[in-house]
């Protein structure tokens, strides 16, 4: 129900700049993985979506692909992605309110 109202506020470049800062890594690391490192792709999906922990990514990658090789991927990543997050977002409130 705020939505509308924060939009109109924050204006639209905040809603784009959102989109962008959760595409980007994405996009980055896709590129990265099967074009540099010329990773499989199932493995890669599943380490993308551990680096999110998302877990429902994982399921959707091997689901769709029929093969348990995602959680290859997704395991390493997962603990690497809950201390990134949990770390910088400390970081990242200490530089704001200094």
């Amino acid at each position: 129900p705020v939505f509308a109202s924060a939009l109109a506020e924050a204006g639209i470049g905040l809603l784009f700049g959102g989109m962008v800062v959760t595409l980007m890594p994405m996009f980055v690391g896709l590129y990265v993985g099967r074009y540099l490192l010329r990773m499989n792709p199932i493995l890669l999906l599943g380490g993308l979506a551990g680096a999110q922990t998302m877990t429902a990514g994982m399921a959707a990658v091997q689901e769709r692909s029929g093969s348990p090789v995602a959680v290859l991927g997704y395991t390493p990543a997962v603990p690497i992605g809950h201390i990134l997050l949990t770390t910088w977002g400390t970081v990242i409130v200490g530089i704001i309110a200094s």
